[in-house]
């Protein structure tokens, strides 16, 4: 009675279907010869659209030796499939699994490593201010008052990259009354620059390698100031897609070996042409630099 009660257990187990099981995302890319990159068209020297289907910047970069390594490592050709994506919808499609990789300007937060996995810092900054003043740098006092160099009179109208790190802490100084301003939502980096030359706000806020390329693109950059002082600190990484090991473990392994050999500087350089990475980037390439 017994063996014959364990025999009919051991068939209806054998009858149930088995549970599924997530195939790791480089077997897929190996499958594919694709590794699905996550790009953003407006997030210059990071990532950025140079014509159709193609993108440049350090992110980019970053991601595509991870697709060489991804290749190296599968004995097969894997290459880069660029997805567009933006700041509203590039953390959701990541944590869907509709990107492999994403290769642009986000910052690691304890919030987002909730819902998506991350790579070792790729980078370090801190978002900054630009207004309309003249060709040279203006110092930031201390919040309070009337903060970041502009007149306490009305508030004053802060544009800023909707639904980022940066557009969180412009609302949070408003919020315990450090600031007085009012947040002008941008779509996008270009938009931003445009209601600030435009003369629709009266500064734009976000990270400031971008606020520097940003300048670059503006008409009249010598119409614009940049303040010499950041407002938050911003540690980037590259987004993973959640669950994906393997791929985590060889950006990582990419991220280090970049750190070790020197390149990781030399990418940073040859990205953000006359500024040379500060301090802070110096010690991220170090603690980077771990053995294999």
């Amino acid at each position: 009675m017994r063996l014959s009660r364990s025999l009919a257990i051991a068939a209806l187990a054998l009858a149930l279907p088995a549970a599924p099981t997530l195939a790791d995302a480089l077997d897929e890319a190996a499958a594919r010869g694709t590794l699905r990159l996550g790009v953003r068209a407006d997030a210059p020297p990071f990532s950025a659209s140079v014509e159709a289907g193609r993108y440049e910047g350090y992110s980019v970069d970053l991601c595509r030796a991870v697709v060489e390594a991804a290749a190296a490592k599968a004995g097969r050709p894997i290459r880069p499939d660029y997805v567009a994506v933006d700041a509203g919808n590039r953390l959701t499609l990541l944590a869907e699994g509709k990107i492999d990789l994403l290769c642009e300007a986000t910052s690691r937060t304890l919030d987002r490593a909730d819902q998506v996995d991350f790579s070792l810092p790729t980078f370090v900054t801190g978002a900054g201010l630009m207004i309309r003043i003249g060709p040279s740098p203006i110092a930031v006092p201390p919040l309070g008052g009337g903060g970041l160099g502009l007149p306490a009179q009305p508030p004053q109208r802060i544009g800023v990259l909707a639904g980022t790190t940066t557009e969180r802490a412009l609302r949070d100084y408003i919020a315990s009354g450090s600031l007085n301003a009012q947040v002008v939502e941008a779509a996008t980096h270009q938009d931003g620059l445009a209601a600030l030359t435009a003369g629709l706000t009266d500064a734009y806020t976000a990270d400031l390698e971008i606020l520097v390329a940003l300048r670059a693109q503006a008409a009249d950059p010598d119409a614009l100031a940049i303040a010499d002082q950041t407002l938050t600190l911003e540690s980037y990484a590259i987004g993973v897609r959640p669950g994906a090991r393997a791929l985590r473990v060889l950006a990582d392994r990419t991220i280090a070996e970049l750190a070790r050999s020197g390149r990781l500087i030399a990418m940073a350089e040859r990205h953000f042409p006359g500024r040379r990475p500060g301090d802070a980037f110096v010690a991220m390439t170090l603690l980077n630099a771990l053995p294999d």
